[in-house]
Order: structure tokens, then sequence, then C-alpha cells
């Protein structure tokens, strides 16, 4: 990676105005006799979430599906020239759900990448895409990403982003970051979903945590890989989001961990502008206690994607390059301390 001593100053939000993130606005609870029903979920075969093994033909039409439809959006990148995909799972209509590894698993610096959670934001798959063939290129001149290791997931919610007219929900109407298996999930998802955001079909977080393929796609790859850092990228709200270690309150982690995980708070210049049910924040950054960044980009038009890639690449490129010390024992959220729980019933 080229990144140099001076590029620790530079924030990933480039030149937004961080400091001054908008608080989330207050929606009016809808009465209970007023409140709509969720939607319903549709049937998911079992081969689609465990099954039959994905193919090569399968991601090699992935590709092809993919480059023909960013032509429509002006952008001109090849999508899987040279880039070694994988896929294990699929979508809720079968598609591959593909993601690409770059450098050295046991290099002990690991950085997971995550874009198109939400397929009505289409700017953050440019920069995934931008980024998956900027590292293929850099391990064609050296072999391996040197020092790192990264893992790109470009489009976790594809049935979302095929569509004729593009979605923040997959194909089941649930929205993917609303619906991890968080602690907090069976408590307050759908009462938060109904009482805050008025049922809104947009954020409906499921009728049980981790019920879509996508969200079980997501938790395995930050299960498998245990990341020291996690990048979700979406837009189009213009600004910097942190979770993670940012108190010692409960000495749930080490002081020199938390210490070394605020620092890259402070380098990007990122915020604590607060977590859901489900979210990707709260199942990264509070349960398993990574450093889990959002990075918010200003629109989501497409003509200006090659600009943000230019933009925010050396942000990107300094989160990958900073080190993040490995936690001694990785937390699952179905094991977390009993101390936890009763800090989030507090905040909440």
């Amino acid at each position: 990676m080229v990144t140099r001593l001076y590029l620790l100053t530079l924030a990933l939000c480039g030149n937004l105005a961080c400091a001054a993130v908008p608080s989330v606005p207050t929606i009016p609870v809808v009465p209970s006799a007023q409140q709509v029903s969720p939607p319903q979920i549709k049937q998911t075969s079992s081969s689609q979430l465990a099954g039959e093994e994905v193919s090569s033909i399968e991601i090699a039409e992935w590709c092809r599906n993919l480059e023909a439809e960013i032509k429509k959006l002006g952008w001109t990148l090849p999508p899987c020239g040279g880039v070694m995909w994988k896929a294990e799972k699929r979508s809720v209509l079968g598609r591959p759900l593909v993601y690409a590894e770059f450098g050295d698993p046991s290099a002990g610096n690991s950085t997971l990448i995550f874009t198109m959670v939400h397929s009505d934001e289409v700017t953050p798959l440019y920069l995934g895409l931008e980024l998956a063939q900027m590292l293929t290129r850099q391990a064609a001149l050296h072999g391996a990403v040197k020092g790192s290791h990264v893992v790109v997931a470009p489009l976790v919610n594809p049935d979302g982003f095929f569509r004729r007219t593009r979605t923040r929900t997959n194909a089941n109407k649930v929205d993917l970051n609303r619906n991890l298996a968080t602690g907090d999930w069976e408590r307050d998802a759908v009462r938060l979903w109904k009482a805050k955001f008025s049922s809104n079909q947009r954020r409906f977080p499921g009728h049980r945590p981790a019920s879509e393929p996508e969200t079980v796609f997501q938790q395995e790859l930050i299960l498998r890989f245990k990341p020291q850092k996690i990048l979700s990228i979406h837009a189009p709200l213009n600004f910097m989001d942190y979770d993670g270690p940012a108190n010692l309150k409960l000495a749930r982690f080490p002081k020199e961990y938390v210490q070394e995980c605020l620092k890259l708070r402070a380098r990007l210049k990122a915020v604590s502008g607060g977590f859901f049910p489900g979210s990707l924040g709260n199942f990264g950054g509070q349960e398993l206690g990574i450093p889990t960044v959002t990075l918010e980009l200003p629109t989501a038009n497409p003509k200006n994607a090659k600009k943000y890639w230019q933009q925010f690449f050396n942000g990107i490129t300094t989160m990958i390059d900073f080190v993040v010390p490995v936690q001694s024992t990785f937390r699952h959220p179905a094991v977390l301390p009993a101390a936890l729980t009763a800090e989030k019933s507090a905040e909440n």
C-alpha cells in the first residue's frame, strides 16, 4: 500500500464537514390503529441458502450482468477484469453473493469492506469495484497486498440492484442494515421500527434476526475473517460514523486496544452517531468490538462516482493501512457478557 506518514492526517471523509453531522430527525409515532403491517416474506429454497455450490459459470454470468448494468450508469470500469471473485452463498433470488480476498490472511492487519447494502445507493458500488481493481493491480505488481489482508464485498444486495427500479431493501423487502443478529434485536428491532420510523417499509428489519441470506453472508464474512476493521460505504447522508470501543466503563476490552481504536476514529474524523438493532455498526462495532466505520457519500448520483473515488481514495487506504491490535478473544454476539446487555438497555 502506498500510504506515507502524511496520509495518517488525512480524513476518510475528504472535504465533508464531519464535525457538523446532523442529528437523526425524530419521526412521529404512528398511532397503533394506523400502524402498517410488515411486508410478507418470500420463500427461499434451501439450495439458495446453503446447498448447491456457486459455480464459476454463475460468477461469470454475474460479471456479465453487472457490466451491462453499470454501463447504463455511464461507468466504463470493468467490474471483473482480473479480479478473482468468489461466492459460496446466494441471494433470495439465487444470485451469487460475491467477494474478493487480497493479501496475506496471516498479516495481522485485516480490513473488511462492504458496499451496496442498500441497492438504491449506487455510488458506493463504484468505489467497491475500483478498490478491487486497484488491489488486483497491486497483487500483480508485488505478488500480494503488502502487510495487509483486505476482503471486499462490492454488491451485498444484488436483487435490489438488478430490479428495474432499485430498492433499499432486498427481494424480501427487508432492510439488510437492520437484520443482523444483534443482542437487542428480539426486544427492540420491530418495536423501534414501528415507534421511531412509523413502520416505514424501507426500514423493515424482518420477522426475525438474520432471516436473510444477504445478512448471513455479511455475518459469516465477519466471523470467518475476523477483521481488525470494517468499512461500509453508503450514500447520501454526507458524513462519517464510527461504532466500536469508545469507553472503558465496563472494561470489556484492554485499555491499549480501545486507545488504538480511538486513534483510528480521530484520524478518520469520524463521529459516533448512534446505532440501531440489527445494524452493522451494532453487530460489528458495539458487540464484537471491531472498529466499524460507515462512510456516507454526499450523493447517490452515478455521475459523481468517479469523483468520489478520487476524493476518498487516500482516506480508504489510510484505513486499510492503519494497524489495530488483534483482540486476544473474538467475541460472538451470542456469548456476550450480561453486563453488555445491561449497558445497551440503559443506553436505549
